[in-house]
């Protein structure tokens, strides 16, 4: 059997229904981790390019707190899930009202009914009004397995931190059919955020027209800046504004902490015992590395550590090592359509190529590609009508080459072939 109770005030009440609606928007199910120091919201998005973790302080956030997992233990935990929208329709926008007006509640108390006898497990939420009403919400939930998504800060040597209120001004001028987000680092003392959406194009049609929105901000601005120059982060500018618009409400600064494009980056923000990490997929380029030499072959190395170190000697080297290379075979079928052509079948001296032309000319087919045929020259199939040989050694169909006749083994009458091989379809 599982304990778990807790109290929570109007203002901490407010706050857990803006946290639900930031996660509501990253998954439709939310997972929940209680154990007996804090109480931990998670979500995964559905491509799990995205996962959120939101954790309240069992001592700061709490106004009363109990814990007791069915398998007891200090590292004991009690974990379930449920849909977003369900905890939103009891953890209303209007619970906190620092005047007092209706609709405001004085304390919120939530406990889980998980016993044997019971039928169906259930997550119990009461609102108790200042006017002595009594709203009673049970919820149903599953259990879960919850995932937990690991960062590494130690290896993340990209940093920086900017006030929530500076950030949701910049981001209102991105456009609303953005879908990727570009945090880069330039050389003249500014860091860019630019939203962009990229054309999707269908033949010659095009499906979205880009659009790009680019804010600079100085590095002044920035309560912490420590990222290399001519980094390019690329996120979602969608989970972006989200964990933006969340960290307002808390007034915070937003931490940005990654090491590399398709490296993890993870944003981190809280106070007053409430704890919030977003860890996301990001892709990029760097185009400020610094290029790395291509190392020359190992055979020119070698030969070049053995003679002067002079122009010429590494001329004449080189054209050594390519004379020691034997000539490339000539394949068959071009030394067959070379000798059908009448042309020699050693290899033609190299042609120098047009760089303005668009098509690759062979030197060897060159000038036949566009003569015409020579019939009399070409192979043609005889039809030997003698009976005076072994079919075992001459088949009946003969391959006579260029031969262009037939003669018959009783008269001497020459009969000329009636088709060409060029033109017998189906019998190889």
């Amino acid at each position: 059997m599982v304990v778990l109770n807790f109290t929570l005030t109007p203002e901490a009440a407010s706050k857990v229904h803006d946290l639900l609606v930031c996660l509501g928007k990253f998954s439709d199910t939310v997972a929940i981790e209680a154990t007996r120091e804090k109480f931990t919201f998670t979500a995964l998005n559905t491509s799990k390019s995205a996962y959120a973790a939101i954790t309240l302080s069992s001592k700061q956030f709490f106004a009363k707190y109990e814990c007791i997992p069915s398998d007891g233990g200090p590292d004991g935990r009690f974990t379930c899930s449920m849909l977003a929208k369900a905890l939103l329709s009891v953890f209303k926008g209007r619970l906190y009202d620092p005047l007092g007006r209706d609709g405001a509640i004085d304390r919120c108390e939530v406990s889980v009914q998980d016993r044997e006898n019971e039928a169906q497990c259930r997550f119990i939420v009461k609102m108790v009004c200042n006017q002595g009403v009594i709203k009673t919400y049970k919820l149903t939930y599953e259990a879960c397995d919850v995932m937990h998504a690991l960062f590494d800060r130690t290896v993340a040597k990209n940093s920086w931190s900017l006030h929530s209120g500076a950030v949701k001004e910049y981001i209102e001028y991105f456009g609303r059919k953005t879908e990727m987000l570009d945090i880069f680092a330039g050389e003249d003392g500014r860091c860019v955020f630019k939203s962009y959406t990229e054309k999707v194009t269908n033949g010659k049609e095009i499906l979205k027209h880009p659009l790009v929105t680019a804010v600079a901000v100085n590095r002044s601005d920035f309560e912490e800046f420590s990222v290399q120059a001519g980094l390019h982060i690329i996120i979602n500018v969608k989970d972006f504004k989200s964990i933006v618009v969340h960290a307002d409400t808390l007034k915070t600064d937003i931490k940005a902490f990654y090491s590399q494009p398709t490296r993890p980056l993870q944003f981190s923000y809280g106070c007053d015992g409430l704890i919030s990490e977003f860890t996301l997929m990001t892709s990029g380029d760097y185009s400020g590395a610094p290029s790395t030499p291509t190392p020359a072959p190992q055979t020119l190395s070698s030969r070049q550590n053995s003679h002067a170190p002079s122009t010429n000697a590494k001329r004449v080297d080189t054209q050594s090592v390519h004379s020691d290379m034997p000539p490339p075979i000539e394949p068959a079928s071009r030394l067959e359509r070379s000798t059908r052509l009448g042309k020699p079948a050693s290899r033609q001296p190299a042609v120098p190529q047009d760089p303005e032309s668009l098509f690759i000319q062979d030197p060897e087919e060159e000038d036949s590609a566009w003569a015409p045929l020579d019939y009399e020259k070409e192979e043609t199939l005889g039809w030997d009508a003698s009976a005076d040989h072994d079919a075992s050694i001459f088949p009946t169909f003969r391959d006579s080459g260029s031969a262009s006749r037939t003669n018959t083994g009783e008269t001497s009458e020459v009969f000329d072939p009636t088709q060409r091989v060029s033109q017998i379809k189906g019998l190889w």
